[in-house]
C-alpha cells in the first residue's frame, strides 16, 4: 500500500507541477486542465456584432455575409472570413504601410481601383505612399488595376484578394516577356482559377456569381458561373462539378498541375526545373513547356490532353518559348489557302478552333 501510494503520488506531481531535471524546473501541463475560462455576452456586444471564437479567443467581433456588397461586407482593412464559427465575422488584414501601422482608406487608388497601365507600375493612378502599384499584363492591359507587391500570405491583400505568385514579365512596362523563370508576389483580384476555401472567398466578378470549387485533386479554386462554353476561358467548359450550378471548370480537372508537359500553370515556378509556364496569342490558357536537349526529343503527341502537334523553337528563344522547349499547340483556323501550311497557337487545352 505505501508502494502504491507513492506511486500514484509521483504520478500525480508530474502530470500537475514543474519537474525538477538538472536543477532546471520544467512546467509540465496536465491534459486535463480546463481550457482558460472565457466571458464574452453577445448581448453587450454592439449592434452587428456578436460572441465568436478566433484562435482560441471568444470576444464580440463584426458578422458579415460577402466581401463585395457594402451593405453586408467589412471595414477597410478587414476580410469577411468563414472559419466554421457560427457566422462569418470580419478579420483585420495583415497589410501595413512603411510605419507599421494598419492602412489608412483613401478614396481612390488601393484595392482593385482602375490605373492606366502605360503610365507605368509605379503609376499616378495608384496610392504609392502606402505601396499601392499598378498591376497589368501589359502596357495597353484595360483591366489594369491598382494592389501591393511582395505579400506573403492571403491576409496581407485586401478584401477579394489573395497573394499569388506571376511572372514579372509581361507587366506595365512592357508586353514581351523578358527572362524566363524570373517570379513575384502579388496580391492579385480573387478571379477564374484563383485559389480559395470557401464560397466567401470569390466575390462576383464582371457581375457574374463565383463559387469555390474543387479540383480533381481536391484543391479549392473560384469559377465563375456560366451558361454555356462561350461564357468560359477557352481552356475551361461550363459544367456542374456537383453543387447544383455549372461553372468554369477547367478542361485540364485543374488549375495547376504536376508541372510535366502541358500541365497547367500561373507561372513558371509553377512547372519542373528549366521548363516554362507560357500561352498563345489567342488564348488566355498558360501550360508548362517541356525543357529538351534537342526539339528532337519532344514526343510527337501527348495523350491526355490530346495533341498530334507539339511545338519547339530550335532558334534562338522568342518571349513565349524559349529555344529547346517542347510545348502543345492547337489548330488556328484552317490554311490560308490549298498547300499552305496549318496555322497553329501555343495552347494544351485550347479547343481547336
Amino acid at each position: 500500500m505505501i508502494v502504491g501510494s507513492r506511486s500514484s503520488f509521483a504520478t500525480f506531481l508530474s502530470s500537475t507541477f514543474a519537474l525538477i531535471v538538472g536543477g532546471v524546473a520544467v512546467l509540465a501541463a496536465c491534459a486535463s486542465d480546463p481550457a482558460p475560462a472565457t466571458t464574452c455576452d453577445s448581448a453587450k456586444c454592439a449592434a452587428g456584432n456578436t460572441c465568436l471564437p478566433l484562435d482560441g479567443e471568444m470576444k464580440c467581433r463584426k458578422t458579415c455575409s460577402s466581401n463585395a456588397d457594402p451593405a453586408t461586407s467589412c471595414p477597410f482593412g478587414y476580410t469577411c472570413t468563414d472559419t466554421g464559427a457560427e457566422s462569418p465575422f470580419c478579420i483585420q488584414n495583415t497589410a501595413v504601410g512603411a510605419d507599421g501601422e494598419p492602412l489608412k482608406k483613401k478614396p481612390s487608388g488601393q484595392w482593385g481601383s482602375k490605373c492606366q497601365a502605360n503610365l507605368g507600375i509605379e503609376n499616378p493612378g495608384c496610392d504609392g505612399e502606402q505601396a499601392f502599384y499598378c498591376y497589368a499584363e501589359s502596357p495597353t492591359d484595360a483591366d489594369a488595376y491598382c494592389t501591393r507587391y511582395e505579400c506573403e500570405a492571403d491576409s496581407d491583400c485586401g478584401a477579394g484578394f489573395w497573394c499569388g505568385t506571376v511572372n514579372r514579365t509581361p507587366n506595365a512596362k512592357t508586353a514581351k516577356r523578358k527572362g524566363f523563370g524570373e517570379v513575384q508576389k502579388v496580391c492579385l483580384r480573387r478571379s477564374y482559377c484563383s485559389t480559395c476555401k470557401v464560397d466567401l472567398d470569390c466575390p462576383p466578378i464582371l457581375g457574374k456569381t463565383q463559387h469555390c470549387v474543387q479540383d480533381v485533386d481536391g484543391a479549392g479554386f473560384c469559377a465563375p458561373e456560366c451558361d454555356g462554353n462561350a461564357s468560359c476561358p477557352l481552356e475551361a467548359r461550363c459544367a456542374d462539378p456537383g453543387i447544383g450550378a455549372k461553372v468554369c471548370y477547367p478542361r485540364a480537372q485543374r488549375c495547376v498541375g504536376d508541372g510535366s508537359l502541358c500541365s497547367p500553370c500561373r507561372a513558371d515556378s509553377d512547372c519542373s526545373e528549366g521548363s516554362v509556364c507560357t500561352g498563345g496569342q489567342y488564348t488566355t490558357e498558360k501550360a508548362c513547356t517541356k525543357k529538351v536537349d534537342s526539339c528532337a526529343d519532344c514526343p510527337k503527341s501527348i495523350e491526355s490532353p490530346a495533341r498530334d502537334a507539339i511545338g519547339c523553337r530550335s532558334d534562338d528563344a522568342n518571349e513565349a518559348l524559349p529555344k529547346n522547349h517542347c510545348v502543345g499547340l492547337y489548330k488556328l483556323g484552317k490554311p490560308s489557302a490549298p498547300g499552305q501550311p496549318q496555322p497553329y497557337d501555343i495552347g494544351c487545352w485550347t479547343p481547336d478552333r
